[in-house]
């Protein structure tokens, strides 16, 4: 069984409505433990109501889907070692502080609280091995277990070297985060830190236990001076265990999809090209990077999705629209 989580916020949920439609074209009901659609937005009534009608989309799969506040998964009973006051007037009241408030999860900064509730869907996963998404991701075809998870247990995803600049500090930020020795980084190869990203729930629970036991809350280390990165913590809590990265990551192929706002034209292109090879699994289908596609190469991701059979060009438009107008 695999259970999923989805991130969202006020400004991308109508993209929620894409993976939606391919959870129904794709995924086969009788293998799903649960799907979470967890909120990360200062304003979640507001946001409930929007998303609320678009749960109808996932077809077959509705009534394993749950929409849940920030709360559900980061204030229940015993996610917090500790809710000093400082914390609960700085984290979890935010939002009434006019000076500091954000958009995110109790007016706290979005992209921090994003990986924050990433972690925090650990807590309600329905099955060991379970799968987190952004509501960029889109499936492209049917897909078994095992393209995901090894006979094992271990999650497969693709490895990558320590090269850029924002890897190596995330890295060392959440090395640093669990007060773990810096191994040599130029030899080092870590899980990749995009989305879809397949892990096993044993393995952020522990890693939730520690930093529980370090700062009181995963929330309150992200309110910290520190900056680590969700799936950095992930491989520094392996890099810290005698086992290292085999009792819950394997290396494979890359068939996902991506594509982002820093590409180049040509990057563009390379990536939509993989179209054709029927291996490919997911499209990321991030909104700024939409916008700056040539026309030909727009027309080949609203023909692909109508092709096959996720949804209606004239839909995907809609909602592509949508979000831009929310993003800007």
């Amino acid at each position: 069984m695999l259970s999923f989580a989805t991130v969202v916020y006020s400004k991308d949920f109508p993209l929620l409505e894409l993976q939606a439609l391919s959870f129904a074209r794709f995924v086969d009901p009788n293998r799903v433990g649960s799907i979470h659609v967890i909120m990360n937005d200062i304003d979640e009534p507001g946001l409930r109501a929007r998303i609320e009608p678009i749960l109808a989309a996932y077809g077959p799969l509705r009534s394993k889907v749950e929409l849940l506040s920030g709360d559900d998964v980061l204030l229940g009973p015993g996610h917090c070692a500790r809710r000093p006051r400082m914390d609960q007037l700085l984290i979890e009241n935010r939002y009434s502080i006019p000076v500091a408030r954000k958009g995110g999860w109790r007016g706290n900064n979005g992209y921090r609280m994003q990986q924050v509730l990433k972690l925090g869907a650990a807590r309600v996963a329905a099955s060991e091995n379970m799968i987190i998404l952004d509501t960029k991701n889109v499936f492209l075809r049917e897909f078994e277990d095992s393209e995901y998870f090894a006979v094992s247990g271990a999650a497969r995803i693709p490895f990558i070297g320590v090269r850029s600049d924002f890897h190596r500090n995330w890295l060392c930020q959440s090395l640093d985060a669990l007060g773990v020795p810096h191994p040599d980084l130029d030899q080092l190869h870590t899980t990749n830190f995009s989305t879809p990203f397949p892990v096993r729930r044993a393995l952020i629970l522990a890693l939730l236990d520690e930093i529980n036991e370090r700062y009181g809350s995963v929330q309150a280390l992200y309110a910290s001076h520190r900056r680590p990165s969700e799936f950095m913590l992930m491989n520094a809590f392996c890099l810290k265990s005698p086992e290292g990265y085999a009792p819950w990551f394997e290396n494979t192929a890359n068939w996902n999809i991506g594509l982002w706002p820093s590409y180049s034209q040509e990057k563009l292109a390379a990536q939509l090209s993989r179209l054709d090879d029927p291996c490919s699994l997911t499209l990321g289908l991030h909104n700024r990077a939409l916008s700056i596609l040539p026309g030909d190469l727009r027309d080949r991701v609203f023909s692909e999705l109508e092709t096959r059979g996720v949804c209606a060009r004239s839909l995907a438009e809609d909602v592509l629209t949508r979000t831009a107008a929310l993003s800007g």
